[in-house]
């Protein structure tokens, strides 16, 4: 079995911690081995012969008298004999006593003194048996001993040079400090200092009650003796600490669970701590502490060799360090999991280590868990394919009938239909797509897990995309009432590049859960631009409804499920649709968001990145007409979507005023008819509650006090096909308007009923381009590809007085083989749709595909479509295969130039208009 690492930070922290305690007990011992070798070198100095017969217990022996000093150095030597044999912090105090008795004193101290803190400690003190213990306490206490070292006093100074104070009651200059002493009996006393370097660091204190002056033999005996106490204090101390040591070391070697050893690497001996031994079930001294216990009765058999092979590799390598997972044996046969992790020290003239200690942790318990998590991921794994696999079954067995279903529609397509069965074609058509689209997002799920959701970058209108969605709640709504109201601002382009099937996927499903949780029926879809690079078109969409909403909780619950690539396996009904409509966010670029509050709704924000399309950003008006005289009456019940189509109209210019009540706009018609400034359009809602748009209209047109009637367009996302057969009002409307009601569809609708009245045109006049604008139009080369002799005369005719130079193509054929083999470039093309061979949407498609010859300098040549076709669609279908703009027939010249003109400044600003 191969090596293994732990994975919990909390072991390697623990472990580490073991570490470093063994490291530190490793330095005490060496510590030790110093303190013992300093002792040695202090018998040798000292030159104190130790007899093996004299006992532990005796106390420093006779001592010779100078004339008139009660100590001399023998009686220092012996005294040093005597603190080694003994060893024993009670010596000192021996040897205080002995010093007290043969001077008479009263009280001995030993005081240590911190230069940097100012503070004076009590190391040791003797005092007498018949000493008062209040006295003894005042002693004890530093107060009386500050006037030595007060800083920059005369008294420390002395100190400081080795000179020993004499403090005696009747010397007049020190009466101050010897004021306390003399309350304690105390009048004398001999304050002899200890100093390294000039600097203090203790002081022995002695105090008697007579006269007697201080013998200069006997201070500097005490002197000498002083000097030994503090290291033999200082030994003592080490000493203390290092025991203290040990003990805390083996108090908690006995509390561990964790196994700790340390190998000796020459004689193969090893030391198992009893924490060792009773994690393995032994006692103490049941088996030897030896390599061959290790081998034979501790590790797993099956993980020896990989064990043995892994130390064996570090000591080649010269590694300090390794960890390690294997086996071990417990003395009643289970096995038990640990982590090794091992240091090696003493390294030997090669550089080899002779020692080795670690720390063996028991980890059995997560070794279990994450077996069991290894076969519990496995299921998850097992169960999570299985419901792909399933998920994938089912839309293919849903797929084949809907193909069909799809398929039908198509060929019926191609039948003769009247226009009410053409509308309920497209329904049905309509109603398949968003069941398909059901169909994708439940395949998508499985396909998120697995990272195979690939966008598709295709041109598309998203005027379109909004009205399929308008449509598709129309009529999956028509039990109940629903209003969804699009504000969609004007800098927002109308064609894009970009997955337009996964948008309208994300919109349909945040527009369905708006209906269904927030017990609302209305929702507002916003749409705006945001700032972008070249590159993108960056667009923010928020879907808002006024509902229930959602508390706090709730929010911070639904929030938590949208973290990106993070799924549930919950019963929820809206987390697994939104959780798709996040990723799909994510996919293209963009930033999912949900906000919401009880009882005041919810705002779903995302946005997303697209690419700018050949077509550009806006559909090309048919007319350019100043539109100010023209006046407008709105129509709506809902505020929000009247202020925003009222907010479209004032953008292309037109006198606009609103009201909410379908009753009182036709007195304000009459009003506006009678004071002379008749309304030229009313913009109606079809669903308005007491009085629909159609009743309305009927009231309108059926008002013969009117002077002038208005021209009325309803508002729906159905058309006038589709309703026509439900209320006889719908022959009476002069225009549909599918929503959402965009500038460009607005303006395009208000254009063309100005063209087709006079009255009208007088009060709005074409806008006629300046000369300058026009002159781009000078010596430019366009061709004509018209199957009609006349139409061809026509347009040569108009062309020719710009000074534009022409060549006539008789279908889409002749039209290809002109443009690969001639070697001069046209300017652009004037495309007819229908022709013999090969119509103009089959030239235009190969022409943008590249298929020609010149094809990078074909592929992007500016294409006008000039039709008499005037059918619904017809413009999209010509913008959408890459048409950069759209006549009808009979041609009107200035529209033809100042299109034609338009056209070719585009062309030479490419920035203005990627071709992408």
């Amino acid at each position: 079995m191969g090596r293994k690492s732990l994975h919990s930070g909390d072991s390697e922290e623990a472990l580490a911690a073991k570490i470093q305690l063994l490291e530190e007990e490793l330095s005490s011992l060496k510590q030790s081995l110093h303190a013992k070798h300093a002792i040695n070198q202090l018998r040798a100095s000292a030159q104190l012969p130790l007899s093996s017969t004299e006992s532990d217990q005796d106390a420093p022996g006779p001592l010779r008298k100078a004339e008139g000093a009660t100590f001399d150095e023998t009686w220092v030597q012996e005294t040093l004999r005597y603190l080694v044999k003994q060893q024993h912090p009670h010596s000192i105090q021996q040897v205080l006593r002995k010093v007290g008795s043969l001077l008479g004193l009263r009280e001995i101290g030993l005081w240590s003194w911190d230069a940097q803190d100012a503070q004076l400690n009590l190391l040791s003190q003797w005092s007498a048996s018949d000493l008062p213990d209040a006295s003894r306490c005042r002693l004890q206490a530093p107060d009386w001993l500050r006037f030595a070292v007060k800083a920059d006093s005369s008294e420390l100074r002395k100190l400081q040079n080795g000179e020993a104070l004499a403090l005696s009651a009747t010397d007049p200059d020190l009466a101050s400090a010897s004021e306390p002493l003399r309350q304690l009996g105390i009048f004398n006393s001999l304050i002899i200092p200890l100093t390294e370097q000039a600097q203090l660091r203790g002081l022995m204190s002695l105090h008697r009650d007579s006269p007697n002056t201080w013998h200069p033999q006997d201070t500097k005996a005490l002197g000498s003796l002083l000097n030994w106490l503090f290291r033999f204090m200082q030994q003592h101390e080490h000493l203390r600490l290092m025991n203290d040591r040990d003990t805390r070391h083996q108090y908690a070697m006995e509390a561990s669970n964790d196994g700790i050893w340390d190998w000796n690497l020459l004689t193969n001996k090893i030391y198992f701590s009893r924490s060792y031994l009773r994690m393995l079930g032994y006692d103490y001294e049941d088996l030897p502490g030896n390599l061959n216990t290790l081998r034979d009765y501790f590790v797993h058999p099956e993980d020896l060799d990989n064990m043995l092979h892994e130390y064996q590799t570090t000591i080649d390598n010269k590694r300090d360090s390794l960890q390690l997972q294997f086996r071990l044996l417990h003395r009643d046969g289970h096995v038990i999991w640990v982590h090794s992790k091992a240091k090696f020290f003493e390294p030997d003239h090669q550089g080899r280590p002779t020692r080795c200690v670690g720390v063996n942790t028991d980890v059995t318990d997560f070794m279990n868990s994450r077996e069991e998590l290894l076969n519990a991921k496995a299921q998850a794994d097992l169960a999570s394919k299985t419901k792909s696999e399933f998920l994938a079954r089912v839309s293919h067995e849903i797929r084949t009938p809907m193909n069909a279903i799809i398929g039908i529609g198509y060929l019926l397509q191609d039948t003769t239909l009247d226009e009410q069965q053409k509308s309920y074609l497209m329904s049905i058509n309509s109603a398949a797509d968003s069941l398909l689209q059901i169909i994708n997002q439940l395949l998508d799920f499985s396909k998120i897990e697995a990272g195979r959701v690939i966008l598709e970058y295709a041109h598309f209108d998203l005027d379109q995309l909004f009205e399929k969605i308008s449509r598709l709640f129309e009529i999956s709504a028509l039990h109940r009432t629903v209003n969804i109201v699009y504000d969609i601002k004007a800098d927002v382009p109308r064609f894009l590049r970009g997955d337009a099937s996964r948008l309208s996927q994300i919109l349909s499903h945040l527009i369905s859960n708006a209906f269904q949780y927030s017990n609302t029926s209305q929702v507002v879809v916003r749409v705006r631009r945001l700032p972008q690079t070249q590159k993108q078109v960056v667009l923010q969409f928020v879907v808002e409804d006024s509902g229930l909403g959602m508390t706090n909780e709730k929010l911070a619950h639904i929030k938590e499920r949208l973290v990106f690539n993070k799924y549930h396996a919950d019963t929820e009904r809206n987390s697994y649709g939104l959780g798709i409509c996040s990723h799909l966010v994510h996919l293209m670029q963009g930033e999912f968001q949900i906000d919401s509050q009880l009882n005041k709704g919810c705002k779903v924000t995302f946005s997303a990145a697209f690419e700018h399309s050949h077509l550009g950003e806006k559909a090309l008006v048919n007319h350019p007409r100043d539109l100010n005289n023209i006046r407008v009456l709105i129509v709506d019940d809902n505020t929000i979507a009247r202020t925003i189509i009222a907010s479209t109209a004032r953008s292309i210019h037109l006198q606009v005023d609103e009201i909410d009540n379908p009753f009182s706009a036709i007195e304000r018609i009459r009003q506006a008819d009678n004071l002379g400034q008749p309304y030229h359009f009313i913009l109606l809602d079809y669903r308005m509650p007491n009085m629909n748009g159609l009743q309305l209209t009927g009231l309108i047109k059926s008002d013969n006090s009117l002077k002038q009637k208005p021209r009325v367009f309803l508002i729906s996302a159905y058309h006038r096909d589709e309703i026509s057969s439900a209320d006889p009002n719908a022959i009476l409307v002069d225009e549909f308007l599918s929503k959402p009601v965009s500038e460009s569809r607005l303006f395009d609708a208000i254009s063309q009923a100005i063209g087709r009245e006079s009255l009208l045109q007088q009060i709005s006049p074409e806008v006629i381009a300046a000369n300058d604008t026009l002159d781009v139009l000078d010596n430019t080369r366009m061709l004509i590809v018209e199957d009609n002799i006349v139409n061809q005369q026509v347009i040569r005719g108009i062309l020719k007085k710009k000074h534009i130079h022409t060549t006539i193509a008789g279908n889409g054929i002749e039209a290809l083989q002109i443009l690969e083999n001639t070697d001069e470039a046209f300017d652009a093309i004037l495309m007819d749709l229908e022709m013999p061979e090969m119509d103009g949407l089959e030239a235009t498609r190969r022409i943008r595909a590249g298929q020609l010859r010149n094809n990078i300098q074909l592929q992007h040549i500016p294409i006008v479509a000039v039709t008499a076709q005037a059918m619904r669609g017809d413009r999209e279908r010509c913008l959408a295969i890459g048409m950069n703009g759209y006549l009808s027939k009979p041609v009107n010249p200035e529209l033809l130039y100042s299109t034609l003109a338009d056209i070719l400044r585009k062309k030479k600003m490419p920035s203005s208009n990627p071709q992408r």
